[in-house]
């Protein structure tokens, strides 16, 4: 499990750990057995640089210095996916020229739009739950954003050839997906929230409906699709939780 863990991490955060051998597709499928945990940690970064400014920081301001700060930890990596995808189901009409707008390095006006809507919506309900001290959604939600990433990448195709996704969605095993959500339910869900199956449930659902338009409109994932299942899901689940705690 250790190596899973020290594989995900490197893969998803800027945390290294070391890993000996090389790294089989085989591993980056055992992995993801491991992405709640990372989220978690992703997440509990936010909530203790949270914890440790509140008395001296306004709320709003705060909220955007959280928000900065996980996407700092994972260097805007799913962020990125969510501009790439968002320009490639704007601009393209077949899988074939999405999958080409998608790989294209330059940020299209669809998915500046994306991250800016992605950015703005999470960081309000940052400030909404801050300001309620309800700060343990910080951690909760990225943890269930990867497990959404999980649900999206089990069983699925990929639409290209190689990249990020294709080197391990093929070796996700159900074990992996087992793993995945009770790391999730024990890390992201505190006892006592009655909210927490409508989080879970929502999570898994965002995981769901990414996979279906992917292989709908592309013909399957790619790491761009993966990064934006985790996106999305924060968008919901944060929302979720501005409203269902304010």
């Amino acid at each position: 499990m250790w190596r899973r863990f020290a594989v995900s991490l490197s893969f998803l955060t800027i945390f290294r750990l070391p890993v000996s051998g090389e790294i089989t597709p085989r591993d980056s499928g055992g992995s993801y057995a491991a992405f709640p945990i990372v989220g978690f940690l992703v997440g509990l970064v936010a909530y203790l640089f949270v914890l440790a400014l509140h008395s001296v920081m306004p709320p709003l301001l705060l909220a955007v210095w959280a928000c900065a700060c996980m996407t700092l930890v994972t260097r805007g990596f799913h962020l990125d996916g969510l501009a790439d995808l968002a320009d490639g189901l704007g601009g393209g009409y077949t899988p074939q020229r999405r999958l080409e707008i998608m790989k294209d390095s330059a940020t299209g006006a669809f998915g500046s739009i994306a991250l800016i809507l992605a950015i703005l919506i999470k960081t309000c309900a940052l400030y909404s739950l801050i300001a309620t001290r309800h700060w343990l959604a910080l951690a909760s939600v990225p943890a269930l954003g990867r497990l959404a990433i999980v649900v999206c990448a089990y069983k699925s195709s990929c639409a290209r050839s190689g990249g990020l996704a294709g080197s391990g969605i093929e070796h996700i095993t159900g074990g992996s997906v087992i793993a995945a959500a009770m790391f999730a339910v024990v890390l992201a869900l505190p006892p006592g929230f009655k909210e927490a199956p409508i989080l879970l449930v929502s999570a898994v659902a965002c995981g769901l409906f990414v996979r279906y338009l992917a292989h709908r409109s592309l013909g399957g994932v790619t790491g761009d699709v993966l990064g934006s299942a985790n996106e999305i899901t924060e968008v919901v689940l944060f929302t979720l939780s501005a409203c269902l705690w304010r």
